[in-house]
């Protein structure tokens, strides 16, 4: 197989596929409280297309690939697509992450249709807590979809916890008792700046630092050599617990010199960096006409495109560059 290699000397074999910027929940981080204006179904991309990128991508080099949102398990006919991705040669792991709430429902059809590993989007454990970050969710059915894809084995089920300060900085303890008897994997992640309304970013900041700290009260945290390849994840094991933790830190702990990642639009955008405006209209190349060498083309030009690093650490913590939902990007 062919590798994409970029002007820095990275490989780049992993791409998040945004299959709608619509979700059933307006998480705080993600979304103002009016939510955000959704585009027309004819300008999000068609899961026909969307194969097309994908298989032109797998050519070039990609290996990995990510179905994310908004929400994906709002569209319709997952599982069917995740079964034609899977034809795919050289297409070697499909993975999805979702806020948990219909996973219940889809789990075991999307284990079925070849979907290999699952992350459960999960801020709180507090009922109460969850409502307010989510601005209207079920904890109860996010925890539902966690033991439902425990037992459908889309292993590793990994649970990704936004820290935010004044929200869940105190369940710190809690969530990670979550490994002490199942085998998840609770990561802790940096929240990244993206000048959405009604809190400021120096309000919600808490660093991996300081949660790691309050870990110590756990027992050691063991580091874990991680075999999977590149990981923006520093994972850990404490002694006699049956999943791990992990931190990822994008602005305490720049870790762009690894990154290995492409990310579609839902809209058919190819970005090289989640920080970055610059893309590639690769749904207006199909509509016009585009044979997959041209986009084969326009997959290369995004990755020399692709900057050394994100520019989160040459600003003032709370500065940022650009206003967007993470629902629209895909994370």
């Amino acid at each position: 197989m062919d590798k994409l290699i970029d002007s820095f000397g990275r490989e780049i074999n992993y791409l998040r596929v945004s299959i709608t910027d619509r979700c059933n929940m307006r998480c705080i981080y993600c979304m103002p409280p009016e939510g955000i204006l959704h585009r027309p179904h004819d300008q999000i991309l068609s899961f026909e297309e969307i194969y097309r990128i994908v298989n032109t991508a797998v050519m070039l080099g990609i290996s990995k690939v990510r179905i994310t949102g908004g929400e994906p398990l709002v569209r319709k006919d997952l599982s069917l697509f995740i079964k034609n991705l899977k034809r795919i040669r050289g297409l070697d792991e499909i993975a999805l992450t979702t806020n948990g709430v219909y996973l219940k429902e889809h789990a075991f059809s999307l284990k079925e249709a070849g979907l290999d590993r699952v992350n459960i989007s999960l801020d709180s454990l507090l009922p109460e807590k969850f409502l307010e970050i989510t601005r209207g969710g079920s904890l109860d059915m996010v925890l539902e979809g966690v033991e439902a894809a425990l037992s459908a084995g889309l292993y590793p089920v990994k649970i990704n916890v936004v820290l935010l300060r004044g929200f869940n900085d105190s369940e710190i303890i809690s969530f990670a008792g979550l490994t002490r008897s199942r085998p998840v994997h609770v990561r802790f992640i940096e929240y990244m700046p993206t000048h959405l309304g009604g809190y400021s970013y120096k309000e919600l900041f808490f660093s991996s630092l300081e949660a790691m700290a309050i870990l110590d009260s756990l027992g050691e945290l063991m580091p874990i050599e991680n075999n999977r390849g590149v990981s923006v994840a520093k994972s850990f094991r404490i002694k006699g617990f049956h999943g791990t933790i992990g931190f990822i830190s994008p602005v305490s702990e720049n870790f762009c010199s690894s990154c290995n990642k492409l990310r579609l639009t839902s809209d058919g955008c190819l970005r090289s960096c989640l920080h970055s405006s610059k893309s590639m209209g690769l749904k207006a190349a199909i509509r016009n006409g585009a044979s997959d060498n041209d986009l084969a083309v326009l997959i290369r030009e995004a990755v020399d495109s692709k900057p050394r690093s994100h520019n989160l650490g040459a600003e003032p913590v709370g500065a940022f560059s650009e206003h967007f939902s993470m629902c629209q990007i895909g994370g």
